[in-house]
């Protein structure tokens, strides 16, 4: 049986498109499959950082052979998602201070930046699909409305990326903000900040839509710098812990804390995905 990564239905809407959009059967490989889903276990930290794991549990997790799943294990690599250790394996990349700081200055610099060529270039559909994005306000205290705004969020930013037409801007933007999901993942939920950042995005879209670059560049840069402060206020821990919700949890202030998350692990974590059934 051919995975596919899409689907032909004639129902589904896109965030801000009035239109019918239809998308069709997109035949994937093994290896994209299993990229895919590795990938989205990683990022939303099913699988932990700092978490080892052979070829053969990724092979029984996935329903793969050893080929297909080494490919997709290279191209995560590349995306600093995975690390390999010769003749000891894999193992998930632990978060560290420096990454995540790292990562925040790549976006100071970048985003305005990228904000700006959107407002010059930006088609009328782009900005309606950027729009789109920026309308999800997560409910505080619910767990999976919290993680559904984080992809709203990573999309509305590579939305924006997407509508600078330009390509190494696109995937800069991408790599970092898929990064600093995992990070998002692991705070305790952000008080009462959903409207706050529903509010900035908005006014990050009416700049975009003005088609002003001055003015997209520094509505991108206040909301960064805003983002910032608040990633400040919040506590995080050390993702080897056994408990299962972390966004209930006190956390440490991880912040100032320069022992990388989940560097440390005394021993291998059982993985009990249910094994799937491969059809042919």
């Amino acid at each position: 049986m051919i995975a596919t990564d899409r689907f032909a239905h004639c129902n589904n809407h896109h965030p801000g498109m009035d239109s019918v959009v239809y998308t069709w059967y997109i035949p994937m490989t093994e290896a994209q499959r299993i990229y895919k889903e590795l990938k989205q276990d990683i990022v939303t930290c099913k699988l932990s950082p700092g978490l080892s794991i052979s070829e053969l549990e990724m092979c029984d997790r996935y329903a793969a052979s050893r080929t297909p799943v080494r490919e997709a294990c290279r191209r995560l690599e590349d995306e600093s998602l995975m690390q390999m250790t010769p003749f000891r394996g894999y193992s998930i990349t632990p978060l560290t201070i420096e990454e995540y700081r790292n990562l925040r200055e790549l976006q100071s610099v970048v985003e305005p930046a990228v904000a700006a060529f959107a407002a010059e270039r930006a088609t009328p559909e782009q900005i309606r699909e950027i729009s789109g994005w920026a309308t999800y306000e997560y409910q505080v205290g619910e767990r999976n409305s919290y993680y559904t705004f984080l992809e709203w969020n990573k999309n509305f930013h590579i939305s924006i990326a997407a509508a600078s037409r330009n390509q190494s801007l696109l995937q800069i933007v991408t790599n970092a903000q898929t990064r600093l999901m995992r990070y998002y993942y692991l705070v305790i939920v952000m008080d009462s900040y959903g409207p706050q950042l529903v509010a900035e995005h908005q006014e990050l879209v009416r700049a975009l839509r003005s088609g002003n670059a001055e003015l997209a560049r520094a509505r991108a840069s206040d909301h960064l710098e805003n983002t910032v402060k608040r990633s400040m206020k919040v506590d995080l821990l050390a993702v080897n812990l056994p408990n299962e919700n972390p966004m209930n949890t006190d956390y440490s202030d991880w912040l100032r804390n320069p022992e990388p998350l989940g560097a440390k692990r005394t021993k291998r974590a059982r993985l009990t995905r249910p094994r799937k059934t491969v059809k042919h």
